[in-house]
């Protein structure tokens, strides 16, 4: 089995959802045109084929944009991913200058607490 490197965000789940409810709508488009009667001019012409109709007409759309999306974070994912294989190492956690561990703020009142807590 394959171990992915990359946090669970939902991408194989939505290219899941798109492929299957892809593959429904088309099915659906299928038995309508073959097993329920067909598709004349003025629609289908059996119930059954009204009601796979339906289906096709919600699935076909709906399961287009999502395959799409899923795509869409699957090759952004796989970019980011070959980014980050590419960049360089880390900072060094400590600061060379202060011999303190570095923060988000480069303000010299942040690195110097004085033995005080932080308000």
């Amino acid at each position: 089995m394959r171990v992915s490197t990359q946090p669970d965000d939902g991408t194989r789940q939505l290219l899941h959802a798109g492929i299957y409810t892809l593959a429904a709508g088309l099915a659906a488009a299928l038995l309508t045109a073959t097993v329920f009667g067909g598709i004349g001019r003025q629609g289908p012409h059996t119930n059954s084929g009204w009601i796979s109709l339906l289906i096709a007409m919600m699935c076909l759309p709906f399961g287009s944009m999502a395959l799409a999306l899923g795509a869409a974070k699957w090759l952004r994912n796989r970019r980011i991913a070959t980014k980050l294989r590419t960049t360089a190492p880390p900072l060094d956690p400590i600061s060379p200058n202060t011999r303190t561990l570095l923060s988000f703020s480069e303000h010299p009142m942040e690195h110097r607490s004085h033995g005080k807590e932080r308000q």
